[in-house]
């Protein structure tokens, strides 16, 4: 009997455990899955007097680079959500001062039909122009380009 019970206790262990871990999968599936391997490079939460008092929620922007190639970084995102291109773009990337291609790719995490009424979606860009940020906030500059891939989740969801 005492076997059994040691055995019930170890399969008990094993069942929580596995619950534990399994439960933010549940939670958060079908919602932003991070690229494999990308950094976390920043996150920013304007503040309302930012945004303005249009938005009831401001805007959670949370940035991810990664070294990868952009066409990698977005063959992932083409498997986990909706594409999204930019009306009157053509597919064509644009190109900084310098001479360099820019080149953007957006995907639609909910079911909104684009960017501008979507409340969480994702941005991948090559280079990456990262904003110049002061203790307010992002000022309207941008740094010299970064050859990294950047994933850039916005996010105006809210939470009850």
């Amino acid at each position: 009997m005492g076997q059994r019970r040691e055995k019930m206790k170890k399969m008990a262990c094993v069942l929580a455990f596995m619950m534990f871990f399994s439960w933010p999968a549940v939670i958060f599936a079908g919602g932003f899955k991070v690229y494999p391997g990308a950094q976390l490079e920043d996150i920013y939460e304007p503040k309302q007097s930012e945004v303005g008092a249009k938005m009831s929620k401001a805007p959670k922007v949370i940035i991810f680079t990664t070294n990868d190639f952009f066409e990698n970084v977005v063959a992932f995102y083409r498997g986990t959500a909706r594409e999204y291109r930019v009306p009157g773009s053509g597919g064509k990337p644009m190109r900084l001062s310098s001479g360099q291609e820019l080149r953007e790719a957006y995907f639609i995490l909910d079911d909104a039909g684009d960017i501008m009424t979507s409340k969480h979606w994702v941005k991948i860009q090559r280079p990456y122009l990262s904003r110049e940020r002061t203790k307010e906030g992002f000022k309207g500059k941008y740094g010299a380009p970064r050859q990294v891939t950047a994933i850039i989740e916005e996010d105006k969801r809210s939470y009850p």
